[in-house]
Parts: C-alpha cells; structure tokens; sequence
C-alpha cells in the first residue's frame, strides 16, 4: 500500500529524511522518493503492508514533525470533469505537488488529441521537471523543461484555468537564467 506525504520543516534541527526513513523501517515501512519544496517541506512516498502500519508511521513520526497532507494513492481517483481536472492540476501545481499534478493531468491527456493533448504533455513536463528539481537533479529537470517548453511554445492557443501564457513566459525565464524556482499559475 502506498501514501504520498508531506512533512512540514520540524522546528528542531535534525536531519529530517534519515529520521523519516528509521522510522517508517521501524514499522515494517518503507519511505522513498525523496523530494523537498521551496519552504523545506519533504514529500516522501511511504509503502506499507497495511493501514494500521501506516498509521503507526504517522504516529511514530508526529512528536519529530507535522503532516502538510497525506494523500492515499491505493483509491482511485475521484471522476471530475475536465474543467475540474484543470482546477485541481492548477491548486496542485501552485502548492508545488508537482508529482500529484503531473498525475492528474496524465488522466485527462490519455483521452485528449491534437493541440489540447499537446499542451497537457507540455504542462506534464514542466511538472517532470519540478519532480526533477524536488529531487535535486537539477540538469535533468533543466533537460525536461526544455522539453515541455517546446511542447507548449509551438501552440497557438491558450488556456485560461492553467494561464498558459504564465507557464510559457516563466519556464522560458527559468530556462534563460539555468536555474529552476517557483512561479504560481
């Protein structure tokens, strides 16, 4: 079973993900891909046999740090439509959980074509190349913004919910300087 969580900077100093990972082993847990915000926030994938486990992760974890949020990724995504989609992926993108938006929008470019699917791979990549610079790979999340740049430069179109026009002048900015920060859409 697997949970995405996002663990507020704790006030005492400590070497956070080495404490998130002892504890969650600790369980019978397991915490992987490590990403981290601009505020100091971790986002960990935590994989456990069962609820209970992942409960006395949490538990474990609470006198060290508080949850931002804990999203449960074994239940299937609620139905919204696709005006819905795009105001989640835009909430999720402006709170950097750049993982979970990529997801959502994956849903929606399956069933798209031609310059609609086209923009949402394009908003897919920036969001890849978020995940990239949450994880500290910072030339490969230049590589694939290059790449959603590309995708979204070459439309004609725009899209209000997601202020495509924000995302191209920003990722075109970012890649101008070489460095990766956050913009909100």
């Amino acid at each position: 079973m697997r949970w995405l969580v996002r663990i507020l900077p704790p006030e005492s100093p400590g070497d956070l993900l080495t404490s998130m990972k002892a504890i969650a082993r600790s369980v019978g847990a397991e915490a992987r891909n490590p990403k981290w915000t601009s505020y100091g926030a971790l986002e960990l994938d935590i994989f456990c046999p069962t609820v209970a486990d992942f409960e006395t992760f949490l538990a474990a974890s609470a006198p060290i740090a508080k949850p931002e949020f804990v999203t449960d990724l074994n239940r299937a995504p609620e139905h919204l439509t696709d005006e819905e989609i795009l105001s989640k992926a835009r909430r999720l993108f402006n709170a950097e959980r750049y993982w979970e938006c990529h997801e959502v929008l994956e849903g929606l470019w399956r069933q798209e074509q031609g310059e609609e699917k086209q923009m949402l791979q394009g908003m897919i990549l920036v969001c890849a190349a978020y995940v990239h610079h949450q994880k500290g790979e910072e030339g490969v999340a230049l590589s694939v913004l290059r790449r959603g740049a590309k995708m979204l430069q070459s439309l004609p179109g725009e899209n209000d919910v997601l202020n495509l026009s924000v995302v191209r002048t920003n990722v075109l900015r970012l890649l101008e300087s070489g460095t990766i920060t956050g913009f909100r859409i």
